[in-house]
């Protein structure tokens, strides 16, 4: 946006109409955990007792081959439900259920028992799920692993509801997530029918821009009664704050479709990994004595930067085709502007009639949602008058204009009445120089401002 900015119309129009808040890392501390050591987490780093045996990260991941990744481990067992593959062997296949012969394998993630417990890599490091923490149908352990303590215990979370608390400003939320190449939409954490018909609308609309943009699919986030999120970020957005937020899965290039049959194949992501990678995705299958397992082979997809990530080479390309979608969403806001304002004498040089004509140049309601009016955290636009050697005859310093529709709303409904609305005063100079400024102030719209000089036009 920055280098952009003077040279690229759409860019330039964007930054100087709308404001844009960017948070690189929501999980800083994690995130540097994850990108620089073997152990991989999608929480904080904040020890906690995963496995309720009262302690804390006791039994992370190791690296038994010192290759720097987590992999797994084949155990042979003849029980097993894994088994090498025909087409190659370093491929894992399920076994079939009539299979009784042949050489089968139970499969663990890479480590020790380091707690004697007799289970593997159960209590790594951290183990809270910052998006289960936020309050919005926050839900116990027992309902969602890593909801943490109590909603907004983690230091993260409670900054990130605190900025946009401060933000009113804010009209949607873009929370780029890895892995899967597709964006999970609202309902999140509740059922769809909960939602207002209005809002269903517009929340599947936003969505399939992201479709049209990028290609890759859109899911709904809930599913099920029994399967549904708990704490999540888009959720608490949505019911508390108002705004629509949505959940892009950054990178669903794990491999490639070389026979173009729909899906990909473990042999064509190894080809892939082989011919595009150099080989560097996969670690090849050594034995390894294990002191608890036994003879154990160590190997297989080093995930970090193949399943769940893209390979650092390919980062720039997969980010970029997020970002004419990413712009759209803010291109849509609202944006109030003062679109006609006349003066005119009623008494010679010392009465005068002031009209202004407030609209929303802007897609999308100044309300943004249904919801945001049900649950009564929409602030209305409001028109505020300031007097320099004058005062009002008709007319208030403070006027509430009530919510002005976008030309989503207009577009729909074959009528523009209510994305305006005109403001008359009549003001009496009081001395030398009278002038009348006229601020309209929207939460999410913005600001427009006038001043009106009201003798000696």
């Amino acid at each position: 946006m920055l280098d952009n900015y003077g040279s690229d119309e759409r860019v330039t129009r964007l930054l100087d109409t709308r404001t844009l808040y960017v948070r690189p890392k929501f999980n800083p501390d994690g995130a540097d955990i994850s990108l620089n050591t073997i152990q991989n987490l999608r929480s904080t780093p904040r020890p906690y007792d995963e496995d309720g045996d009262g302690l804390l990260d006791e039994d992370p991941p190791n690296d038994l081959d010192g290759d720097g990744f987590i992999t797994q481990m084949l155990m042979p067992n003849r029980t097993g439900l894994w088994k090498i593959s025909a087409q190659d062997s370093r491929i894992l296949v399920r076994r079939q259920l009539d299979e009784m012969d042949g050489e089968f394998f139970d499969v663990y993630t890479e480590g020790l028992d380091d707690d004697d417990d007799r289970f593997f890599n159960e209590d790594g490091v951290g183990g809270i799920d910052m998006n289960r923490n936020f309050p919005r149908n926050w839900g116990l352990e027992f309902e969602q692993s890593g909801a943490g303590p109590y909603p907004l215990s983690e230091p993260e979370t409670r900054a990130t509801i605190e900025f946009f608390n401060s933000h009113r400003n804010i009209t949607g939320v873009f929370h780029g997530h890895t892995s899967g190449g597709f964006l999970f939409r609202l309902p999140s954490t509740t059922s769809w029918d909960n939602f207002d018909m209005a809002d269903q609308g517009l929340i599947v609309e936003l969505a399939e821009m992201f479709h049209t943009t990028t290609g890759q699919p859109v899911r709904p986030s809930y599913t099920n009664p029994r399967q549904h999120r708990h704490g999540t970020l888009i959720s608490w957005a949505y019911w508390d704050f108002g705004v629509v937020g949505t959940v892009p899965e950054f990178w669903g290039g794990f491999g490639r479709d070389y026979d173009e049959d729909g899906r990909v194949t473990e042999v064509e992501r190894i080809r892939w990994n082989d011919e595009e990678l150099n080989g560097e995705g996969f670690s090849e299958w050594t034995s390894y004595d294990h002191p608890q397992l036994g003879m154990v082979e160590v190997g297989g997809w080093r995930t970090k930067f193949t399943r769940q990530n893209p390979p650092p080479h390919l980062l720039k390309a997969e980010i970029e085709q997020y970002v004419p979608w990413m712009l759209w969403l803010a291109e849509v806001s609202p944006r109030v502007v003062i679109r006609d304002l006349s003066v005119a004498p009623i008494e010679g040089d010392e009465i005068f009639r002031v009209s202004v004509t407030v609209e929303n140049e802007g897609y999308l309601p100044t309300n943004i949602t249904k919801r945001a009016l049900d649950a009564e955290v929409a602030v209305p636009v409001r028109a505020i008058v300031e007097l320099t050697n004058a005062e009002l005859v008709s007319g208030s310093k403070r006027t509430n204009v009530g919510h002005l529709w976008g030309s989503r709303d207009t577009q729909r409904s074959g009528s523009t009445v209510r994305a305006r609305r005109t403001l008359d005063y009549v003001v009496r100079a009081t001395g030398r120089s009278p002038a009348m400024t006229i601020e309209i102030e929207s939460e999410k719209g913005g600001v427009s401002r006038e001043e009106v000089v009201l003798r000696g036009r």
